[in-house]
C-alpha cells in the first residue's frame, strides 16, 4: 500500500467554522444592490453571498472578525453592531431592523478537498483538485507502478533488517531512480564509520560524482598569485587543469555539461524514513518523490518534522509511506 504523507490541512475532514452575520432578504428586487454594497464593504471572495435556507433568502454580510465590535454571545448580535450595519444599508433599504440579522457559521478557511467541501456549513466556490484527490485515494499510481514501488521498498527494508541485525545498529538503505527510464542510478547504505555517512548523503554524493566528470584539459587562466604580474603590468597566465563544471569555456561549448542539478526530477527509495539532516539534503538535491518503508524511531524529517511542508524552503517534494498489502 502506498500512502501519501499529506499536510494536516488536507487530511482534516471537518473545516473549523467561524461566526458570520447574514441578513434576511424580503424584497428581492433590492438584492443586486445589497450584494454590491456588502461585497465592496466586506470582501469575502469565494464565499457564496446568497443562499436559500428553509425557504428564507439569506445574504452573507460579513464575518464577525471583520467587525470592530465585541460579540459576547455567539447566538446574538450586539445592538451597536446591528445599528452600524443598519446604518450602512440605509442607502439601499431603510426597512431593515435588528430582527432581520442572523448569526451563521461559515468555514474559517476554504476547503481543499471534496470531503472538506461536503462539511461546509455555508457554501463556497470550490473546484476539485483531481491530482490531489487521486493522491488521497491512492489512484495516482498505476498497478504496475504500485508493484514496482512496493518491491523496491520491500527489498530495501529486507536489506536494512539483515544489516541491522549483523551490525547491532540501525542501517538504512537508499536508492535513486530515474522515473522516466525506471533505471536505478545509485544506491547506498549507512556507513557507521562516519556520523555524516547516512544512506541519503552517500547516495546523493554518488549522483553528484556521476554528474561531475572532471576534464583535465589545460587552459590558460589568470594566475591566482597576486604578485604574478608581468613586466607589461598585466596579470600573468598559467596552465591549470580546469574542471568542466566550472570552466566558462566548457559550459558555453556545452561539452561534458549536465543540464540537470543533482537529483532534479528523480525518485528516491528508503528502507527507513530519513533524518532531519538527510531530509534537508534531499531538499537541496531537488528530489521529486520520496518513498520509505519504516518510520524512524526518533524524530524523522518527513512524518514528524514535515520539512516538505515548509513554504519558506525553495523546494518541496512528494512523500509516500509504502507498506506490504
Amino acid at each position: 500500500m502506498i500512502t501519501a504523507i499529506l499536510p494536516e490541512t488536507i487530511l482534516q475532514s471537518d473545516l473549523p467554522s467561524v461566526p458570520a452575520v447574514a441578513i434576511r432578504i424580503l424584497n428581492k428586487k433590492l438584492l443586486s444592490k445589497l450584494i454590491q454594497l456588502v461585497s465592496s464593504s466586506f470582501p469575502l471572495p469565494s464565499y457564496k453571498r446568497v443562499i436559500n435556507r428553509d425557504g428564507i433568502c439569506l445574504l452573507l454580510f460579513c464575518k464577525v472578525s471583520q467587525l470592530d465590535f465585541k460579540f459576547n454571545d455567539c447566538n446574538e448580535i450586539p445592538i451597536d453592531a446591528a445599528n452600524y450595519l443598519i446604518n450602512l444599508i440605509k442607502c439601499v433599504d431603510q426597512s431593515f431592523s435588528l430582527r432581520d440579522f442572523v448569526l451563521v457559521n461559515v468555514p474559517s478557511t476554504l476547503p481543499l478537498t471534496l470531503q472538506q467541501n461536503a462539511t461546509c456549513q455555508w457554501p463556497v466556490s470550490f473546484h476539485p483538485n483531481k491530482a490531489l484527490e487521486n493522491k488521497i485515494s491512492g489512484l495516482n499510481f498505476k498497478d504496475d507502478e504500485k508493484l514496482t514501488v512496493t518491491q523496491r521498498v520491500d527489498s530495501l527494508v529486507k536489506f536494512s533488517n539483515e544489516a541491522s541485525m549483523k551490525t547491532g545498529s540501525t542501517v538504512n538503505f537508499a536508492m535513486v531512480v530515474n522515473p522516466i527510464t525506471r533505471k536505478v542510478l545509485a544506491s547506498a547504505s549507512t556507513c557507521n564509520a562516519s556520523l555524516l555517512s547516512h544512506a541519503a548523503m552517500r547516495v546523493i554524493d554518488q549522483i553528484a560524482k556521476g554528474q561531475l566528470k572532471t576534464d583535465q584539459t589545460l587552459f590558460l587562466e589568470p594566475s591566482a598569485d597576486p604578485d604574478a604580474i608581468s613586466c607589461n603590468g598585466k596579470r600573468k597566465q598559467e596552465l591549470v587543469p580546469c574542471d568542466a563544471l566550472h570552466s566558462a569555456k566548457k559550459l558555453k561549448s556545452g561539452k561534458n555539461c549536465n543540464d540537470d542539478y543533482l537529483c532534479t526530477g528523480y525518485h528516491i527509495y528508503f528502507a527507513i524514513e530519513p533524518c532531519l539532516m538527510c531530509t534537508m539534503a534531499l531538499v537541496h538535491s531537488r528530489i521529486s518523490r520520496i518513498f520509505f518503508g519504516k518510520y524512524r524511531e526518533d524524530f524523522g524529517g518527513l512524518a514528524q518534522a514535515k520539512l516538505q511542508e515548509i513554504a519558506a524552503l525553495n523546494h518541496s517534494f512528494e512523500v509516500y509511506h509504502v507498506t506490504a498489502d
